[in-house]
């Protein structure tokens, strides 16, 4: 069984989804485990699950490979509702991360089409159709989504009527998750032809570009890391490398052994896990 999506974290469980395979009769489940004791105390079956779990009142929300969205119970793992798109996928395409507004579960679907399903029914709000697949996971802010797209867009989407309010061209491919830092979207582009990518910094109203890096290969890590007024990326060559948020000015960089996947922080700490296997720390020296 394979881990992907980030779980959700609560006093006392602690949920994740794993998968097996993107077969349509793959296995796969939701545990929810005891935070004290590391027991289950309730699984749910379903298909691989390789999405985020997210949390609105009293039920849980997730996504499978088959682009079947599912709410369950949170305290007993009990369906209460799914909602599919019907879409195939035999390339096995990762489904991208949803988002909510505490009413309404937004998904970014197969089919190329944005969702807004109610949470409490799972009915279909409003739904708006980009002229291409989105390439990043969704991300909310002040009643706007965005969503980066595989014909190199950023789409502003308003979550109460699926308009588009703004859409930016950029010059690769917007990829992972995007990331807010004050009053700026950050981004990572991939170009898959000449294997670099870019972190780019962008205002909320998709009315330019403010700055952006270049990574040789292209940024690894899932999604620009914001961490006291930095923002931290890393790529498979090792290279783990932090970026005034205000400008985009190096600050630091040091070099690890493995493909850079996932960092994290907590207050001074840094946390970077690499995908063969190793998990780093380091510490921001006081100024």
């Amino acid at each position: 069984m394979s881990f992907h999506g980030d779980p959700l974290v609560t006093d006392d469980l602690i949920l994740i989804g794993t998968d097996h395979s993107c077969v349509p009769d793959g296995l796969g489940h939701v545990y929810a485990f005891e935070r004290k004791s590391g027991k289950v105390r309730w699984k749910h079956r379903s298909s691989g699950v390789p999405t985020d779990i997210i949390q609105i009142k009293s039920n849980v929300y997730f996504g499978t490979f088959q682009d079947k969205w599912s709410a369950i119970a949170f305290r007993t793992g009990a369906l209460n509702w799914d909602f599919s798109t019907g879409t195939p996928n035999d390339q096995c395409h990762m489904p991208k991360a949803p988002v909510s507004d505490g009413h309404h579960l937004f998904i970014a679907g197969l089919d190329g089409v944005i969702y807004a399903l109610n949470a409490s029914s799972g009915r279909v709000t409003w739904k708006r159709k980009l002229p291409a697949k989105a390439s990043t996971g969704l991300a909310l802010r002040d009643k706007s989504i965005y969503v980066g797209t595989q014909n190199q867009l950023i789409y502003r989407i308003a979550t109460e009527t699926g308009a588009v309010l703004a859409e930016l061209a950029t010059e690769a491919k917007p990829v992972g998750r995007i990331a807010f830092a004050d009053e700026s979207l950050l981004v990572f582009l991939e170009n898959a032809l000449e294997r670099n990518g870019y972190i780019i910094s962008v205002d909320p109203g998709l009315k330019g570009l403010r700055w952006k890096r270049k990574s040789a290969p292209d940024w690894a890590s899932e999604r620009p890391h914001v961490w006291n007024g930095l923002v931290v990326a890393g790529n498979c060559r090792g290279d783990l490398a932090a970026f005034r948020v205000t400008d985009g000015e190096p600050q630091w960089s040091v070099t690890l052994k493995g493909c850079i996947r996932s960092i994290g922080s907590s207050g001074n700490m840094l946390f970077t896990g690499v995908q063969e296997g190793t998990i780093y720390a380091y510490e921001l020296a006081p100024k």
